[in-house]
């Protein structure tokens, strides 16, 4: 079993998804929510990577690579739990 850590310091961030193209550790979803504007959830780090649980407006929940999400960290912050 692999190493799991939670992150919480940027829950809530605004985040937007830009996956490289082609990389196999992305499914047809991760592609289908590139470029669309969400929040973190958490960061989790899972065998040495870290990886963002990202929400977005129509509640669905996409894990990508904190490496491949463009941060506005200066945005409002708030998930759509916050907006319940």
């Amino acid at each position: 079993m692999s190493e799991h850590r939670h992150q919480t310091p940027l829950r809530g961030t605004k985040a937007t998804p830009r996956p490289p193209a082609g990389r196999g550790d992305y499914s047809e979803i991760n592609y289908r929510y590139s470029g669309v504007v969400g929040h973190i959830h958490e960061v989790v780090t899972i065998g040495g990577k870290q990886l963002a649980k990202v929400g977005f407006d129509d509640r669905k929940i996409v894990y990508y690579l904190l490496d491949d999400l463009e941060l506005d960290a200066a945005a409002l912050r708030g998930t759509f739990h916050d907006k319940e």
